[in-house]
């Protein structure tokens, strides 16, 4: 299934109908697919326009007071911060990627005393050339910031965001007494709206602690009239997210 939920969005982000409407127009030799195809590559690299659809798709956050946060049974960073890369012993080393501000966010929160359980969730794809989940891999590097191994809890291996929303509701109703036991939810800006959707549909109640956030751009700056490909990518993640939002209110709808 998880291979489905990754193909399908793949195959209507703007990139391939770029090509389809390229390949249509020598195929059938008609000028306006041509057109189109331009239209959409221009739209879809413009700064501006991904700049619109990501502060949509973020629905115009800001980011929040650590101190300002209310207290709660569990803070919840959610998956998706890290990459592998190659070494050179012939595996692979965990780095990086564009969200780590989850895990800083993560951190500061239970720094601030907001909760006393700080989770990972196993994030680890069928196609990861790492035999370890990501969530171990934070686990290590909470433990390197301080956070006390008692304080840290890690799901089993999960694959999309419904999977950790039903992974951490099911735990949190084992362990805490309260019948809607509350989470502070850390996870990218862009991701909150449909992630936060899922978490309250396992009967938690959640506060939401965006972070990551992709939607600026700097004003008076020439060159957010040029295409590019970071504009691109940018544009590309936020249908990606529209798509994943209109899914689940779809589904919703349909039971």
């Amino acid at each position: 299934m998880i291979y489905l939920f990754k193909i399908l969005p793949a195959l209507v982000m703007p990139t391939v109908w770029i090509i389809v409407l390229i390949l249509l127009s020598v195929w059938l030799q008609r000028r306006l697919f041509a057109w189109l195809a331009v239209a959409l590559l221009l739209l879809t690299t413009n700064p501006y326009a991904a700049h619109h659809l990501m502060r949509w798709v973020e629905q115009d956050a800001v980011r929040l007071s650590t101190a300002a946060q209310p207290k709660a049974d569990a803070i919840v960073v959610l998956s998706g911060m890290l990459r592998d890369v190659d070494n050179d012993q012939g595996g692979t080393t965990p780095e990086w990627g564009d969200a780590v501000d989850r895990f800083d966010g993560g951190i500061a929160l239970y720094q601030a005393d907001k909760a006393p359980t700080l989770v990972f969730t196993g994030g680890r794809l069928p196609w990861s050339t790492s035999d370890i989940t990501e969530g171990q891999v934070l686990r290590k590097r909470a433990l390197a910031r301080g956070v006390p191994d008692s304080a840290i809890y890690l799901t089993g291996a999960v694959q999309n965001t419904q999977q950790e929303a039903r992974a951490i509701g099911d735990w949190l109703r084992q362990t805490q007494n309260a019948a809607s036991p509350h989470i502070l939810l850390v996870t990218s800006a862009f991701h909150m709206a449909r992630a936060k959707r899922l978490f309250e549909a396992t009967g938690l109640r959640v506060t939401a602690f965006p972070v990551d956030f992709l939607s600026k751009i700097e004003p008076g700056d020439p060159s957010n009239w040029a295409p590019s490909g970071h504009a691109l990518r940018k544009f590309e993640t936020a249908w990606r997210e529209c798509l994943g939002q209109w899914f689940y209110r779809l589904r919703d709808w349909l039971a």
